[in-house]
């Protein structure tokens, strides 16, 4: 937060944006940007060139709506019509700006424009990423589509696609999500196809986010989680790969621990064998990846191959949530 020297006025600040629904990420950034010194909106206005899927509320139903919540807080801002995206950012009356990381790299590009221009750069708020407790951004969009209330909160059960049949996968996959949200729905989906013989290191990212893409049914979340071999210090590890594709577009990616491949393992895995034929000739046993998985066999039962899919998903959110960390500017 900036601090006012004595006997200098407050600086101005920034905050630009449509507010098509005045939601709490909006009202968080303008708390921030209430909060550093003289706040100006910039409001889009209804000649701007949108880049939306839904149809944009009307110039004055917007600016309505920002002034009640400053008239309800007992504040007050200066509220400009943005008939383009850089506003009043190249001017060098304002000092800093509120940014999510959604505009951060436009801001960049601003301050890069007003060093060239002999301008000192606006200092940056950055407030991140808010998400909904579906771990999703909080979007004007979504609330009008119904997915989520103006606190993030969800109307509906989260539709979560997981492109497997394998009993195993769905059991780890529902460990995971349990963990992670208070209602959902799980709707196991056959996979086009599999990698034969077993994924090798990048192969696996490949398999699981190919069981993710081209999903045709309406979903939040789209999961493909395979099951590879990498190499890492020497040594061959079996892992699992989570893909977690939103209905956004963004997919993230997660990976579990992994069992170490012995000599034996690997000489059969070299051979042609996928690991849960190695492991049923090693191990004397059936049907071993629909089962509880090599891990559990070869580990003597520390850990079984559900927890290794529900690690691979969890790690697929961390990174997520991690994402939404306000980023720094460069």
């Amino acid at each position: 937060m900036l601090l006012l020297e004595k006997g200098l006025r407050r600086v101005k600040v920034l905050l630009g944006g449509t507010f098509s629904v005045l939601h709490k990420a909006h009202k968080e950034m303008i708390d921030r940007g209430l909060r550093m010194g003289e706040l100006t909106i910039g409001l889009t206005s209804d000649q701007f060139k949108f880049n939306k899927r839904y149809v944009v509320p009307p110039y004055q139903a917007r600016k309505s709506n920002l002034e009640n919540y400053l008239r309800n807080k007992g504040s007050r801002a200066n509220i400009e019509m943005l008939d383009d995206p850089y506003g009043s950012t190249l001017s060098p009356e304002y000092g800093a700006i509120v940014s999510s990381n959604e505009t951060l790299d436009f801001i960049e590009t601003i301050n890069f424009s007003r060093r060239a221009n002999g301008i000192p750069p606006l200092l940056v708020e950055n407030v991140g990423e808010i998400l909904g407790e579906d771990l999703m951004p909080i979007k004007s969009e979504r609330i009008i589509r119904g997915d989520i209330d103006e606190e993030g909160v969800r109307r509906k059960p989260i539709k979560v696609i997981l492109v497997t049949k394998n009993p195993t996968k769905i059991e780890g996959a529902t460990i995971s999500l349990s963990r992670l949200f208070k209602n959902y729905q799980l709707n196991p989906v056959a996979a086009a196809d599999d990698f034969h013989p077993q994924p090798m290191n990048h192969e696996t990212f490949v398999g699981a986010r190919k069981r993710v893409d081209g999903i045709k049914e309406d979903y939040d979340y789209a999961i493909g989680v395979e099951a590879g071999i990498v190499s890492f210090g020497g040594t061959y590890y079996d892992v699992h790969i989570a893909a977690v594709k939103d209905s956004l577009g963004f997919t993230n990616y997660g990976m579990s621990s992994g069992l170490p491949m012995n000599a034996s393992m690997m000489d059969g895995m070299k051979s042609g064998m996928e690991l849960e034929e190695v492991t049923n000739e090693l191990i004397g046993v059936n049907d071993s990846g629909d089962n509880k998985g090599a891990i559990y066999y070869f580990s003597r039962g520390l850990k079984e191959r559900k927890h290794l899919v529900e690690e691979s998903i969890l790690s697929a959110f961390t990174q997520r949530i991690a994402e939404s960390i306000p980023r720094k500017v460069k």
